[in-house]
C-alpha cells in the first residue's frame, strides 16, 4: 500500500512540474504562467532609444503572436544578427505576461527565459 502511495504522489509531483509547450498564437490563455512557446518569427523591432529589441513570433497575424522583448541580444545565437532572424523557428522558455496595450509578452532579460533559434526549413 505504501509504494502505490508513493508512485501516486511521485506521479502528481512530476505532472505539477511540467510546463506547457504552445504554439505561440496561443500565449494569450497563459497569462502569468511559464510555457515553453515556438512559432517563427514574423516581425522584429528595434527601439534606439533603449536598445529594446521586440520580435513578433507565433502567428502571422501580429495581433495573435508573442513578443519577446529582449535588450541582451547575447541569448541569441552569435551567428544570427537581428536582421537575419525573420522567418526562422524560435522557442522561448519564459512567463508569459501582458504589456500596455494588452499583447503577451515574455520578458528574454529574465535569467529563467531560455531562447532557441532555427533557421527556417521552409524553402520558397
Amino acid at each position: 500500500m505504501k509504494r502505490y502511495l508513493f508512485i501516486a504522489l511521485l506521479f502528481l509531483a512530476f505532472k505539477a512540474s511540467a510546463q506547457n509547450t504552445i504554439p505561440g498564437q496561443e500565449a494569450s490563455k497563459y497569462i502569468g504562467q511559464k510555457v515553453s512557446a515556438f512559432g517563427y518569427i514574423y516581425k522584429i523591432e528595434r527601439d534606439p532609444a533603449s536598445h529594446m529589441l521586440s520580435i513578433t513570433f507565433g502567428s502571422k497575424y501580429l495581433m495573435k503572436g508573442v513578443i519577446l522583448k529582449l535588450r541582451d541580444q547575447s541569448k541569441l545565437d552569435l551567428d544570427n544578427s537581428p536582421g537575419k532572424l525573420n522567418g526562422c523557428f524560435i522557442t522561448v522558455t519564459g512567463k508569459v505576461t501582458r504589456d500596455n496595450k494588452g499583447k503577451p509578452v515574455i520578458n528574454g532579460d529574465d535569467p529563467a527565459t531560455s531562447i532557441s533559434v532555427r533557421p527556417s526549413l521552409a524553402v520558397n
